[in-house]
């Protein structure tokens, strides 16, 4: 978890820095940057929007909206419901989402950055990752079984079983015309 002090300078240097979509962001981040109780209780996270209360913030490479609040997956824009929520539930934890280009490889943003509790592991990923993992595995498996089959069609030629060889030769052109499909 980072400590109070990374978090004051990495919104600091937020607020200096970067062009915010939306300029009632900065007067939130500007909130937290002078309230260490509530900053206390902010985790910078990815995905902010898988948790029970989280903020997104963005600049304007983004093409989602600029400000963000959700509560149970129920997404709030209006910057004075959002600021009012800050304000009245501070003592909740916040999970904060900055989105900026190039943030992966921002030294100060990984500094604060903190591995979101509420994610599994398929969140991590995105949907054409999961699709060509899950085409790698599918071809994998299918010449898995091929290999399979051709081991024993080979063993059937090594042991002179002719029905074997009929019925895996058989088998092997099945699969083979699956995939032709």
């Amino acid at each position: 978890m980072a400590n109070l002090e990374d978090k004051q300078a990495f919104v600091a240097w937020l607020i200096e820095t970067i062009t915010l979509k939306e300029k009632e962001a900065y007067w939130i981040l500007n909130y937290l940057l002078n309230h260490d109780a509530i900053l206390n209780r902010v985790h910078i996270v990815e995905k902010a929007d898988k948790t029970p209360r989280g903020l997104i913030v963005s600049d304007n490479s983004e093409t989602e909206a600029g400000l963000v609040l959700y509560k149970e997956n129920h997404p709030f824009c209006d910057a004075q419901q959002i600021f009012h929520d800050i304000r009245m539930k501070y003592k909740e934890p916040l999970f904060l989402e900055v989105r900026f280009s190039d943030r992966d490889f921002n030294q100060q943003y990984q500094s604060v950055l903190e591995e979101n509790p509420f994610l599994n592991a398929f969140d991590t990923i995105s949907d054409e990752m999961f699709e060509k993992v899950l085409r790698d595995f599918e071809e994998k498996q299918y010449q898995e079984k091929l290999n399979c089959i051709l081991d024993k069609l080979n063993h059937a030629i090594d042991s002179g079983n002719e029905e074997e060889f009929v019925y895996w030769s058989i088998e092997y052109q099945k699969e083979k015309n699956k995939s032709d499909d």
